[in-house]
């Protein structure tokens, strides 16, 4: 391996790797915006409203309505958009 193949090794190497990167980047940006838009979605669906646990004039601790249905929803979202 001459001198000059050697100089080109570095620069092509680097070019591959920077062009990797930016591939993952791409594709992580993609997926993080995807799962936001799908919690999104989910808390339009299933709000939170806070409903009181008794009834009647007794108040106590709060309990928040679709909790499950939320945790569900939440949990079939992903990162990958197929």
């Amino acid at each position: 391996m001459g001198p000059r193949r050697a100089q080109l090794l570095g620069p092509v190497n680097l070019a591959v790797l920077a062009a990797l990167v930016a591939a993952f980047s791409l594709l992580w940006s993609a997926g993080e915006a995807h799962y936001r838009g799908c919690v999104a979605k989910v808390e339009a669906r299933f709000p939170a409203l806070a409903v009181s646990a008794f009834t009647g004039k007794a108040t106590g601790p709060l309990k928040v309505a679709y909790n499950k249905e939320r945790a569900v929803a939440v949990g079939d979202c992903n990162r990958l958009p197929f």
